[in-house]
């Protein structure tokens, strides 16, 4: 976290504290640093690429209002993806196909949704998108076009 920047950066939401000799550390928000460490450490050339991990595992957020049960709280499980590459076009091709498979899933659910541009903020990146299901819970709102994709 320090390496990377983001222990300064991620803000009030990373949940800190001290072990009993006084060194910080945090619960994980989220883990691009473990998996980076990781690629860092067994990848040694770019023949090794493409690399796809994938992990399903508890994250920690000192949310500002937790509220709705298990729509926003504080603890929750998350399903991450990361991949890593050689080109640009072999990152934009593996992004189409898991936004293909999110969707194939969803569809299988029955569930009515929208892909959104979003925000990278912290975690960064060029481009971002979000699964959104309509529904009346949530705070999210969004505007779409009936017409077209576009939401």
């Amino acid at each position: 976290w320090q390496e990377t920047g983001r222990w300064g950066e991620y803000g009030f939401e990373l949940m800190r504290l001290k072990d009993r000799l006084g060194r910080e550390m945090c619960l994980g928000p989220t883990h691009e640093e473990l998996i980076t460490e990781l690629i860092r450490k067994e990848v040694h050339s770019y023949k090794q690429l493409p690399i796809n991990l994938y992990q399903i595992q508890v994250k920690f957020r000192d949310e500002i209002r937790p509220r709705f049960g298990l729509l926003r709280g504080r603890e929750f499980i998350m399903k991450d993806a990361y991949s890593f590459h050689a080109t640009w076009e072999d990152l934009d091709k593996t992004y189409e196909d898991v936004k293909k498979a999110y969707s194939n899933i969803i569809e299988k659910c029955g569930l009515d949704y929208r892909i959104v541009e979003a925000e990278s903020g912290i975690i960064g990146g060029k481009v971002n998108h979000e699964f959104m299901i309509l529904a009346e819970t949530g705070e999210e709102e969004i505007f779409y076009c009936t017409n077209c994709d576009f939401a």
